[in-house]
């Protein structure tokens, strides 16, 4: 009999919830105030289902309606409940649901929607007909896919799909144009689709504790976006970064990438996390122009040594190179002027004691500092020192191989000398490549034979005129990562130029005069302001087979393009048309050009 008793009261405590339990949390109180303030707040009540009112709330039931008249005789108008905001926010969070209600489209005026710590493994498709929905979380939830109609809210600027089992999003994500935080952390996923360019408004990206082998390149056309989150993935590699210009912070910890990410021309970068990878060396020519950044951690790395450029982080504050494979703490470490905290245990340093070590940061600078004071070297002489040390080619290399090459020199101008040993070397390949050249030195055209320059990395804003005139015989010209707008007319003359590359610079058109060079076969423009696709012009262009226009700002691809039948490569992703889809583009050149040919006007 006792076990009978036990038995009972079991079952009384632990009553199972029912349909008619989370009915009963919504009571007249709280629709009325709902009607009024245009909220609902459902959140932590242990409901299993949403209860029915919700879906209808904006209604009025028969009663209400009978009843309508006498209140309205008799009601203070502060209480006509009848007049009132239609629901907007709706907040069902921290609760036991499963699923939700086809009905939820009847809620037409919801801006906010809050289903985050449930246990929701699907979405209705009617979710994608809530057209003025700004805000939706749906983090810490069981889904594993997205319903294509999800992809329909194209007025989303918030959407947070953390810690979820997604494996896959649709390229239509690129549809959330208005979208400005997006959070897909802790997911499953694999691969990003190219259509996320289109995210042109994006200020955070939080890409996170997922799988990812790579990013799709056209993530640099996130012009707006302020921070990047993509540690603890399995990245490879990465596109160059330097078009977000507005980042901020980036998390790449955690990853497997061999090579120091290029950062060059983030100019107010201020936090790069890269520790927990396998880069060999901090390459510098990566962060070019990254004046501002202050927190740099690359600890558990296989980095060897310090370059002598880290000087030029003059804002920075921390420095972490832990558990790398660094023997010798430079003395310019002591350069840096707000290094607060410099984390080098977990090495096998040589010139510092490890009871310095051991002693952190402001020991370890006041031992190095010590040290660069004893030698009388301030840091003006050791930036001259610097400089005195660059080698130079000799005439008889130079002879042997036609190559002069002055590459990573950090050069303002160039050595006449060396100028003039390459001409009589006749040299026909001039590589000036990650210096700091403003501009192209007169004297550079005494070199007369050039076939191939390399200008990659420098800070030019300008090209001379004489270009045209004096390298006749051009025929391969880089000019990629530079700050130019516009090329000289002389280009005209430039006949035998067949590869011309002025991707990352500034170009807000593709300049008049390449237009003239009727020899080109490669136009690599990709990463630059671009607005609009010159198809008459580049019709001029009949031997061109490589066409690179990605990432920039064109906002329609004209018809006409389809007629430059010789080209083999089109390269248009990351820009911010809609025709044609990315379905379209992912097809072969040959493909996309016949779409094109088949939308011109008759």
């Amino acid at each position: 009999m006792s076990g009978v008793k036990k038995r009972v009261n079991h079952l009384a405590v632990f009553k199972q919830r029912t349909k008619h339990d989370d009915n009963a949390e919504l009571s007249e109180i709280i629709i009325l105030s709902a009607r009024k303030t245009g909220n609902l707040n459902l959140s932590s009540r242990g409901l299993y289902t949403v209860p029915n009112r919700v879906w209808c709330i904006n209604e009025l039931t028969e009663e209400e309606v009978r009843n309508l008249h006498f209140e309205l005789d008799y009601t203070h108008e502060n209480e006509r409940w009848w007049e009132q905001e239609p629901l907007k926010t709706l907040d069902l969070s921290c609760n036991n649901l499963t699923a939700i209600d086809p009905r939820i489209e009847c809620l037409t005026d919801l801006n906010a929607l809050y289903l985050q710590s449930n246990m929701l493994h699907t979405l209705p498709a009617e979710i994608g007909n809530l057209k003025k929905l700004k805000i939706l979380n749906l983090s810490n939830n069981k889904l594993e896919k997205l319903p294509y109609e999800f992809y329909r809210l194209a007025e989303l600027h918030e959407l947070n799909l953390k810690s979820n089992n997604i494996n896959q999003l649709d390229p239509a994500i690129g549809d959330f144009i208005m979208l400005t935080h997006l959070d897909l952390s802790y997911n499953n996923l694999i691969e990003l689709p190219i259509g996320m360019g289109y995210l042109v408004r994006l200020i955070t990206l939080d890409l996170s504790h997922n799988m990812l082998t790579e990013v799709p390149p056209d993530l640099t056309n996130m012009r707006a976006l302020q921070k990047l989150d993509a540690s603890y993935n399995q990245l490879e590699i990465l596109p160059p970064l330097g078009e977000l210009r507005k980042i901020e912070k980036v998390m790449l910890q955690t990853n497997k990438l061999a090579s120091f990410p290029d950062m060059s021309g983030c100019t107010i970068l201020k936090v790069l996390h890269l520790a927990n990878n396998n880069i060999t060396e901090i390459d510098m020519s990566c962060l070019e122009g990254v004046g501002q950044l202050k927190t740099l951690t690359l600890g558990n790395n296989q980095i060897e040594s310090i370059p002598e450029e880290i000087i030029k982080l003059v804002y920075l504050e921390i420095f972490d190179l832990s558990h790398n494979k660094i023997t010798l703490i430079p003395s310019y470490i002591g350069i840096l002027p707000n290094l607060k905290q410099f984390v080098i245990d977990g090495n096998d340093v040589q010139n510092v004691r490890a009871d310095i070590i051991r002693c952190g940061t402001p020991r370890i600078l006041k031992h190095i500092r010590q040290g660069i004071e004893s030698t009388n070297l301030d840091a003006k002489e050791h930036v001259v020192l610097d400089v005195s040390t660059n080698v130079y080619p000799d005439r008889y290399a130079m002879q042997s191989t036609k190559l002069l090459s002055l590459a990573g020199q950090n050069l303002i101008e160039l050595p006449k000398e060396v100028l003039e040993n390459a001409c009589k070397a006749d040299v026909s390949t001039v590589d000036l490549s990650r210096n700091k050249l403003s501009t192209l030195p007169d004297e550079l055209c005494i070199i007369a034979n050039v076939a191939n320059l390399k200008l990659i990395s420098n800070q030019l804003t300008c090209i001379p005129d004489w270009i045209g005139e004096k390298y006749k015989y051009l025929q391969a010209l880089d000019l990629s990562k530079n700050l130019l707008q516009t090329l000289p007319s002389s280009f005209g003359l430039l006949k035998y130029l067949k590869e011309l590359n002025i991707s990352f610079n500034r170009f807000e058109e593709v300049p008049v005069s390449v237009y003239d060079v009727d020899s080109l076969e490669i136009l690599i423009a990709n990463n630059n302001l671009i607005t609009n696709i010159d198809a008459t012009s580049l019709q001029k262009l009949q031997k061109l087979a490589i066409l690179n226009l990605a990432n920039n700002n064109i906002g329609h691809v004209p018809p006409e393009l389809g007629n430059l039948k010789n080209l083999r490569n089109l390269l248009l992703s990351g820009n911010s048309f809609k025709q044609p889809r990315q379905a379209i583009l992912a097809k072969s050149t040959e493909e996309i050009l016949a779409y094109l040919r088949n939308r011109i006007p008759h």
